[in-house]
């Protein structure tokens, strides 16, 4: 029998079926998928650090207002000792003024860093004391520190002053820094044109 006509499609499935098997799922289904590229390793970020804490200058002037509250002078004596404690100067007799400027001013007059101020409240048996700082730079409070407990331990605690002073330093510091940078000029004060003195022809007054 003659396979004259059937010999090309013979041929055909002859290749076909003696190609390798990778060939034929290529030939089936197309070109064969390339690998995945392998996604780039993440990048660590390292942390960033924490800016150094200033230390307090030795010798730097800080003002010291009345504390309000009951019986609040014995809270303030503490402070201040704790403060001297630390080379501190300080300033009592000052008064708070009204304004952030104010105080500015009242700082690059009188040299100073800083100013604290508290206040403490007492119900029975137990008080709390808070203590605020003033940067002189900017006329604006920047730390406090609150402590609350029995009245005679709270006492204690603030002369002892390690938590205290743990929580204000870094502001004393940072206060005592800003001091040392050049200060902006004051402002000119404030002039008024009044305009051109009058004569008595303007005015139609006469002797």
């Amino acid at each position: 029998m003659s396979l004259g006509w059937r010999a090309p499609w013979l041929i055909g499935l002859l290749i076909l079926l003696s190609a390798p098997s990778g060939a034929r799922a290529t030939t089936k289904h197309g070109a064969a998928h390339t690998k995945a590229k392998p996604k780039p390793a993440a990048k660590c970020v390292a942390p960033k650090e924490e800016p150094p804490v200033a230390p307090v200058t030795p010798g730097a002037k800080v003002a010291v207002f009345s504390f309000t509250g009951d019986d609040a002078e014995p809270f303030r004596k503490r402070v201040m000792h704790l403060f001297k404690s630390k080379g501190l100067k300080l300033m009592t007799s000052l008064r708070p003024v009204d304004s952030a400027e104010q105080y500015r001013e009242m700082a690059a007059t009188l040299n100073l860093v800083a100013y604290v101020d508290g206040e403490v409240a007492i119900d029975g048996g137990d008080a709390s004391a808070t203590v605020f700082v003033r940067s002189g730079a900017s006329g604006l409070r920047t730390a406090s520190a609150t402590f609350a407990g029995d009245r005679h331990q709270l006492g204690a605690s603030l002369g002892l002053g390690k938590d205290l002073w743990e929580k204000l330093a870094p502001a004393l510091g940072q206060a005592c820094a800003d001091a040392s940078k050049p200060r902006k000029a004051a402002r000119e004060p404030m002039r008024i044109n009044a305009g051109t003195p009058l004569t008595a022809a303007d005015t139609g007054e006469t002797d």
